[in-house]
């Protein structure tokens, strides 16, 4: 059965998340990607997180991130200071129904590739620009990064702990929020082109992506005239809530009780039924006047738990608790496993790369699923199969292109990252534990 959208073909201009995630998404819903990449300037997801840290040989095409980003996709590399670049890359958009990136409106005001532009060349095309601030307004040429965008977005206001700073997530959390939102906004336009024949410009801004995510705070502001202090993993109503350590270095449990019943069955699990006759905790109210003393109380009891096994019988019991995973405990997690979150992509010999599992999609289609259908391409792996079998361009011209440097399979000149060894970076803290049995354990659980 075709998937929902074959037939549909995106030409992707991004670099790192907002975009290639967004399209990622409908790629992997059967629409046509071709990615727009630079031999000349890699994208800085190609050059991080390389597979078993090893920059020998074509270290651009080992990248996991790239990789998670990527999958379904073709790569055209294509030099946008040559005039045949340009051309090429206008030809394609002509014959597409999507253009989507993620530069700053200068970039593409100097390539003349803005909407104006484009509607010349492909009146229906529907374009897309997720920028960190928006096409327009004051901030619209800012550059950004995931940090900057959660900052004007509000969200590391209210992240942190009391009397302390800001703070930042780990992740660029905007990126994945807007890309969401633009998976979003591209399929409401072209249901709108369905039906009326017509593109449009879409403009995602990053930040306001998050704004959208935390409107408690803009709401007690204008209605009370308030601003919340930030409390951390504390609720303003519920008590126990917050995060506990369990057996094993850094292994937490997030717990959450919101009834009687659910604290009498927290009680009755910790095997604590002194704190039912506890004055301070007879009632919701109490218990969140001593929260703090209540935390350290559970924290003493969780600590002589495993997580998961804690979880369980928690859950049993109808009290909210999740086990906090990190890396390995999501990859390995069962349920995750039986509801195949996890897709297990072969990679192209020339990578050197084994089979690895990547996550799928958080949602499930019941006539018309989606499909992994290839890992992400290796650079500039589609040149020909795009310039010749889609755009018509001949062979002599392809090789002329190739010749001069316009398009290519690798950087002019490579300069491997830095990379710090597994050994030097136990010795930094930048990690706190290495499974030198990783690879055994990915071939058991992931058998191909």
């Amino acid at each position: 059965m075709p998937l929902p959208l074959s037939g549909v073909r995106i030409v992707e201009m991004g670099q790192l998340i907002a975009i290639p995630h967004a399209i990622k998404l409908l790629g992997d819903m059967g629409a046509q990607v071709i990615r727009i990449e630079s031999c000349a300037r890699l994208d800085n997801y190609r050059t991080s997180s390389i597979y078993a840290n090893s920059i020998e040989g074509r270290h651009w095409d080992r990248a996991a991130n790239f990789y998670e980003q990527n999958r379904n996709k073709y790569s055209l590399t294509l030099e946008l200071n040559d005039d045949d670049c340009i051309d090429a890359l206008r030809e394609l958009i002509s014959i597409s129904d999507v253009f989507a990136e993620n530069f700053t409106p200068r970039v593409m005001r100097n390539f003349n590739l803005e909407y104006d532009d484009l509607r010349q060349i492909k009146p229906d095309i529907i374009m897309v620009s997720s920028t960190g601030y928006g096409y327009t307004g004051p901030w619209a040429d800012y550059g950004a990064i995931g940090f900057t965008t959660e900052a004007t977005s509000g969200l590391s206001h209210i992240s942190g702990y009391k009397n302390e700073a800001p703070v930042l997530p780990e992740i660029p959390y905007a990126d994945y929020t807007a890309a969401e939102h633009t998976a979003f906004a591209i399929m409401a336009a072209l249901a709108y082109r369905a039906r009326t024949g017509k593109g449009q410009f879409i403009d995602v801004s990053q930040s306001e992506t998050l704004t959208s995510t935390i409107p408690e705070a803009i709401l007690d502001y204008s209605v009370n005239g308030r601003t919340a202090e930030r409390i951390g993993n504390q609720d303003t109503l519920m008590s126990p809530h917050g995060c506990y350590p369990c057996v094993g270095i850094d292994k937490w449990i997030a717990i959450a009780v919101s009834t009687d019943a659910e604290w009498r069955a927290l009680c009755d699990v910790l095997q604590r039924p002194d704190w039912l006759a506890n004055d301070r905790f007879a009632n919701s109210m109490s218990r969140w006047q001593h929260r703090n003393a209540l935390d350290e109380l559970i924290a003493g009891e969780t600590a002589q738990h495993e997580r998961n096994t804690l979880m369980n019988a928690l859950q049993s019991r109808g009290v909210p608790a999740g086990a906090v995973l990190d890396g390995k405990g999501l990859l390995f997690d069962p349920h995750l496993k039986e509801r195949g979150f996890y897709e297990v992509a072969r990679h192209e010999p020339i990578t050197e790369m084994p089979p690895l599992p990547y996550t799928s999609r958080p949602w499930k289609f019941s006539k018309t699923p989606a499909v992994h259908r290839t890992a992400a391409p290796t650079l500039g792996r589609d040149n020909r199969f795009v310039l010749r079998d889609i755009i018509g361009a001949s062979p002599s011209h392809i090789d002329a292109m190739e010749n001069r440097g316009a398009i290519g399979t690798a950087p002019p000149n490579p300069r491997p990252p830095r990379i710090a060894s597994t050994a030097e970076q136990l010795r930094r803290g930048q990690i706190f534990a290495h499974d030198p049995n990783h690879r055994q354990n990915l071939a058991r659980h992931y058998p191909v």
